[in-house]
């Protein structure tokens, strides 16, 4: 790949429109149809081409083409075919309810038509990002371009015709599957499939928990010779994936090793040698992988079905395994960083947990602030014994660091409240006798008597 600086970047906003390429948007689905957003892009880009198989809405703006295909008709040769008409030197290939982050368009100076530039998709996901490389941006051209039926790939004209790949992707952003519609069976009866498939067929098959298929489907695309760059890493990552769920660990870390070797920024080899750590009860080396792949999560990698799990699941095993590798204060931190950043809707358990670690770090304010956070919806109102059980936990850890004046306010609010709760009036005797103010106590004691 064609290493390129910053400059590579043009200077945009929404306001510009870039006159160098089209945009064509295929549906899937009319549930997928966003004229708002359609209409936008018309200011925005040279000429929009929406293709679907279904008719034209009438509150679409005559600016806008539209192109009414059968149902099965491959996107690949619709493509090609759409490439032969097109207005301008570049297509951009869009599908469904993809967006193109404006900011990460390329300078039209830096592309010809010996050198392009991938496509990033990220597909946001319940907990985090997965992540696929495509060629989207395609220079127009009269020959044969796109290999398969709906999986569309270049990768064979790229190479045999030498064109260059720039060190930058364009970014889409996404919330479904880009492979939701790629029929396995249907793209391999091709003389000419995409090697991508492989990627596909492997990911199908590790979800289905059949690791020994999966890890065939990656070594079969490892021998290809035919392949870009990110679809390698993107094999070597699924084959070490597998290996983990092998027990095959030592030859997982080895793989894993080598594929960031070969591209530091990615997040699935960090993850992978995180699980075998974790594991193997190394939590120390747990907590460094993970560490690591905190320090550099927010950057994108070069390579295909990478995957990246979002900050706050990343901070919450941070602080896991921080605590189990006995790095208390460490994981106090994290848990810190983990309640500025989710202010609301902390489960319960993970605030308890919190909690018991800043008493035993004898962190008073901090105690306090978490105690009446876990407590306050709970503690002057009709308590489940399992939040009575709770609080005198809590209430004992406080006594035992000698923090007695705010155990004391505690108990004789809950005693004013609850007068006839003997529970609460021997709390009360236990913690006067153990701040040294036995007055208090006899006084009490002679109440009961």
């Amino acid at each position: 790949m064609r290493n390129m600086l910053t400059t590579v970047l043009r200077q945009n906003n929404d306001n510009n429109c870039i006159e160098w390429f089209e945009v064509v948007l295929q549906l899937s689905d009319l549930k997928y149809l966003n004229i708002e957003r359609i209409h936008r892009w018309d200011n925005q880009f040279a000429h929009i081409t929406v293709v679907a198989a279904a008719e034209r809405p009438a509150a679409l703006s005559n600016n806008i083409s539209w192109h009414k295909i059968d149902e099965d008709r491959g996107r690949s040769r619709l493509w090609g075919s759409l490439l032969e008409k097109a207005r301008r030197d570049w297509v951009f290939f869009l599908e469904d309810d993809e967006f193109i982050r404006l900011e990460s368009i390329p300078n039209e100076q830096y592309l010809d038509s010996k050198t392009w530039v991938p496509t990033l998709i990220r597909q946001e996901k319940t907990g985090g990002y997965v992540q696929y490389y495509q060629m989207r941006l395609i220079h127009t051209t009269k020959n044969h371009i796109f290999d398969g039926k709906n999986l569309p790939d270049c990768t064979r004209y790229i190479i045999d015709n030498e064109i260059q790949l720039l060190n930058h992707s364009v970014v889409i952003e996404r919330s479904s599957s880009p492979m939701d519609n790629v029929d396995i069976d249907v793209e391999l009866s091709l003389k000419n499939y995409s090697p991508k498939l492989y990627l596909v067929s492997g990911d199908r098959y590790f979800k289905e928990k059949k690791y020994v298929l999966a890890a065939a489907q990656y070594r079969r695309l490892l021998k290809e010779k035919i392949l870009l760059p990110f679809d390698r890493l993107g094999a070597v990552n699924g084959l070490a994936s597998c290996l983990v769920e092998q027990y095959k660990w030592d030859k997982a870390l080895t793989l894993s090793h080598e594929s960031l070797n070969v591209e530091s920024l990615q997040s699935l080899p960090y993850l992978i040698q995180y699980r075998i750590y974790e594991l193997r009860k190394e939590w120390k080396k747990a907590y460094d992988i993970i560490k690591q792949y905190y320090e550099r999560f927010s950057l994108y990698s070069q390579a295909s079905f990478d995957q990246i799990i979002d900050e706050e699941k990343t901070l919450i095993n941070l602080a896991n395994v921080a605590l189990k590798a006995g790095m208390r204060r460490a994981a106090t931190r994290y848990f810190g960083k983990l309640f500025m950043f989710k202010k609301d809707g902390i489960d319960r358990s993970l605030l308890k947990k919190v909690l018991v670690l800043s008493i035993e770090l004898e962190d008073f304010e901090r105690s306090v602030y978490l105690f009446e956070r876990l407590f306050k919806d709970y503690l002057f109102k009709e308590m489940s014994q399992e939040l009575e059980d709770d609080l005198d936990h809590i209430m004992t850890m406080f006594i035992k660091k000698e923090w007695y004046d705010y155990v004391l306010q505690i108990y004789t609010r809950l005693h004013k409240l609850h007068p006839d709760n003997y529970a609460y009036k021997r709390k009360l005797i236990v913690t006067f006798t153990k701040a040294d103010r036995l007055d208090k106590a006899k006084a009490m004691l002679a109440n009961i008597v």
